[in-house]
């Protein structure tokens, strides 16, 4: 069994003022040293298991992705796999529309465990109760 994880790594090894300032929002407790070098590293900044749920990691890392696509940053986009615990990373380039239909998919299981649960505590899903459904996820699609 493989386990997998995505990441986005920066193009630029240059860290400017901007790019750190961007970062440091998003990791306000690592130096700005740290930040720098992973940066100037090309190193991940970010992999979605930082994140105690799939679903949460890549929500996470489409708004980061947002928010480095606004201020200008190029980024690359990886999947990861590890065959077996232990063994080392497997990284593979992953374009944006394979992203983007990963989002989608999320989106459509988390609707799906939405509508079950309300299945199983009312037995039925109410015209309110499925307008609520869709107005949360309308509200999570306007987050990234």
């Amino acid at each position: 069994m493989s386990e997998y994880r995505d990441g986005i790594k920066l193009k630029t090894t240059t860290p400017s003022v901007i790019l750190l300032k961007l970062l440091r929002k998003w990791y306000p407790n690592q130096s700005l040293s740290d930040l720098r070098a992973m940066v100037q590293n090309h190193e991940y900044i970010y992999l979605t298991d930082q994140e105690k749920s799939w679903i949460e990691g890549d929500r996470k890392m489409a708004k980061l992705l947002k928010e480095l696509d606004r201020a200008g940053f190029e980024t690359e986009l990886y999947r990861e796999r590890q065959e077996k615990p232990g063994c080392p990373w497997q990284a593979d380039p992953m374009d944006r529309e394979f992203f983007r239909n990963t989002l989608q998919t999320d989106r459509e299981i988390e609707r799906e465990t939405m509508l079950d649960i309300e299945r199983e505590v009312e037995g039925f899903v109410s015209p309110e109760a499925m307008a609520d459904i869709e107005e949360e996820l309308r509200n999570q699609d306007e987050e990234y």
